[in-house]
This record gives C-alpha cells, structure tokens and sequence, in this order.
C-alpha cells in the first residue's frame, strides 16, 4: 500500500500511515468522515494549546522541554509568540480611546468643513439675492457659523509664516484641511520634502485618526517579530564561550515574551480599571520571571546570571526604543 501524501511504502494493512499519519482511504470525504476530521484536528490543537499554556507558567520549562525533544507536545515557540502577540496587541489596543480621539479630531475637522461649505453657499447666494432681507439673513449665518466675509478677511499671502513641528505655527487649521498638499506647499513657500510629508499624513490623520493609529499597532507586531531575532543575536553573544545554538537564545526569548504577551493581557482583562495600580507589580513579575528562567535554562551561578540577565535588558530597552521610533516614522510617513 503506497501513501497518496508521502509516497511512503506501507508493508502491513493499516489505518494509518506509519511514516506521515495520514488516514488510508478514498480521497473523497463524506459528511461525517469530514466532520470527524475537523473536530480530531480543533481537539488537538485545544490540547496542544492548552498543554503549551499551561506548561508556560513554570520559568523555563517549557524551553528545557522544547530542547529536550518533548517538542510535538507543544506549540511551535514561533508559532506561540506570534499568537499571543496579536491578541495582546489586540487587547492593549482596546485601551486606546478611539472614540475620544476620534470625536477631538473630527469636531475640529467637521466645523472646518462646515464653515467652509456654508461661506461657499453664502458666496454664492450672494451673487443672485442682492435684496436687503436676503443680505441681512446671510449675515446672520456667517455671524452664526463664525464666517468673516469683509474684503479683508482672505489672509495675506505673501507674510512670512514661520511652521515648527507638529505645531504648525503661523498655519491655518483651515489650509491644513481644505487644501491639498502641493496647494499648501505652494500657498506657504514649502519646499523640504520632509516638511511637505508631514502636513500631507496630518491630514490624513484629520480624516482617519483610528485608522493610523491601527496601521502603526499593527506595525509593532513586525517590529517585535525583528527585535526577538536581533536580541537573540546579542545573546548568543554573551554566552560565546557557553557554544550555545542562536535558536536556543531565540526560543528562550519567545517564550518568555510570550508569558509577558499573556499576563498583561489577562491583567488589562481583569484589572481594567485598576492598571495604574498592578501595573508595576505586573512588570516586576515579568522581569523576575525572566531571571528564574535564565538561571534554570541556563545553569549559570546568580551572580553571573544577574550581570547576563541586565546587561540584555539594557540591550533589549535601547533596541525597543530604537526600533519603535523607526516604526512610528515609517508607520506615519507610509500610511
């Protein structure tokens, strides 16, 4: 009997193939063989799941078992840390007000929009209602509306106009919506590309404030799935004399970010509204999480450990600071 999936040669009758495990029989599946297929692969990946989570919870076990062979048992390290990560990601996200933000920002960006239509109408009912009524009514609603329609009320546009950053000094709220970005550059002599890029995502942010701040989280994720790899060679340094494998530091790490991924996310779960308050304790458990792993993992004195263990987090603090920065500028000048 020959495997259709791996072409392995089966000598015995079996239900199963002894090489790959895949099931014997027809390739065309029946309701129930499809359903007994699905529930045997969401079950197992429960157990595994679950196995994982639990097993996560002992400081370095579950690296020591990973590379003592214990590895089908378990959640790929790679495969762990990702998921968790999203879905802290997604957790922590849910603290962002939106909805303030969100709320700030279209106030401001709808009263420019309205004004700016309604001193439109005004304009152009003015040019067929020239009776007294009519000029006294549109007055009214300009007065209403904030709307300045004396000749003098259009800026001058040759006064030099000095633009700090982010505060857009001398700028007009209003040029920053309403007009494009070459009619902005044109309109206040911006010739640095940098400059002109930055009111260009300002006004998108005016328009999709959530939808930037989405784009720059989901960013993080790759920025992390980077700095692991990037502290992992930093480790491999540190235990240079030690012949350690780079993936032994890599899944090390993965592990214990993914504990830190999962105790935050259950802290911002159940401690909502208390986070100023546990949030420290919180992070005082990761790192003494981390310690206990590195001396078990590891098998090194404490002292030695100590010095090892601060002088990655050292490492770790000016790489995630770097790369988050990075991530921020390219987040807001990509979006």
């Amino acid at each position: 009997m020959v495997c259709p999936n791996c072409k392995y040669v089966e000598t015995t009758d079996a239900a199963f193939c002894s090489f790959c495990g895949q099931r014997f029989g027809p390739g065309k599946l029946t309701i129930k063989e499809y359903i007994h297929d699905l529930l045997d692969h969401v079950f197992a990946l429960e157990t595994t799941f679950l196995r994982t989570l639990r097993r996560i919870f002992i400081p370095g076990q579950l690296t020591l078992d990973y590379f003592n062979g214990f590895r089908k048992k378990y959640y790929h390290p790679l495969r762990l840390f990702f998921v968790l990560l999203v879905l802290h990601l997604g957790i922590v996200g849910s603290l962002i007000p939106y909805n303030d933000i969100f709320r700030e920002v279209s106030e401001t960006t709808n009263g420019i929009l309205n004004k700016h239509n309604m001193s439109q109408t005004l304009d152009s009912l003015s040019l067929t209602h020239q009776d007294q009524i009519s000029i006294r009514a549109m007055d009214s609603v300009a007065t209403w509306f904030d709307i300045d329609r004396s000749p003098s009320a259009e800026p001058d546009s040759g006064k030099k106009r000095q633009i700090s950053f982010l505060k857009f000094d001398g700028v007009s709220p209003e040029d920053v919506i309403l007009l494009s970005n070459d009619s902005l550059a044109a309109k206040y002599k911006i010739t640095d590309y940098w400059t002109r890029l930055l009111f260009r995502q300002s006004q998108k942010f005016s328009l999709d404030p959530k939808g930037m701040i989405q784009y720059v989280l989901g960013n993080i994720s790759w920025m992390m799935i980077i700095l692991i790899p990037l502290l992992a060679f930093f480790m491999k340094l540190l235990f240079l004399r030690r012949k350690r494998y780079y993936i032994e530091h890599l899944f090390f790490l993965y592990h214990w970010h993914a504990f830190a991924f999962l105790v935050v996310s259950l802290l911002v779960i159940l401690f909502r509204n208390y986070l100023t308050i546990v949030w420290w304790p919180v992070m005082l458990l990761v790192i003494f999480y981390g310690i206990v792993a590195w001396v078990r993992y590891y098998q090194q004195g404490l002292i030695k450990s100590l010095l090892k263990f601060f002088t990655m987090g050292i490492t770790y603090i000016f790489l995630f600071a770097f790369l988050l920065v990075l991530t921020a500028i390219i987040s807001f000048g990509f979006y």
